[in-house]
């Protein structure tokens, strides 16, 4: 997998997790209101099994970004440039 599929493939997955999280937090359950003004709360979803979910992408994202980042340590740019010239004021 190339680096730009991989921060292609993180991007998507964090939009997932923030999904999911948004699931975990106020979606797993459904409210019934009684007529006497009482509320019943009933589980939509396993909330450990979303959170497992959500654990296991987050761990993914982490091994991706430090695998970009060991990448980037290693891989070196040929590229010649005058920093004074491009950091020179305006005449």
């Amino acid at each position: 997998m190339t680096v730009n599929e991989l921060l292609s493939l993180m991007k998507i997955l964090r939009a997932r997790v923030g999904s999911l999280s948004s699931l975990r937090e106020e979606v797993s359950t459904k409210d019934i209101w009684m007529v006497d003004e009482k509320k019943v709360v009933e589980p939509q979803y396993d909330v450990k099994a979303v959170d497992r979910k959500i654990t296991e992408l987050e761990t993914f994202l982490f091994k991706a970004d430090a695998a970009i980042k060991q990448s980037n340590a290693v891989t070196h740019v040929t590229i010649t440039v005058d920093v004074e010239k491009l950091l020179e004021p305006l005449s």
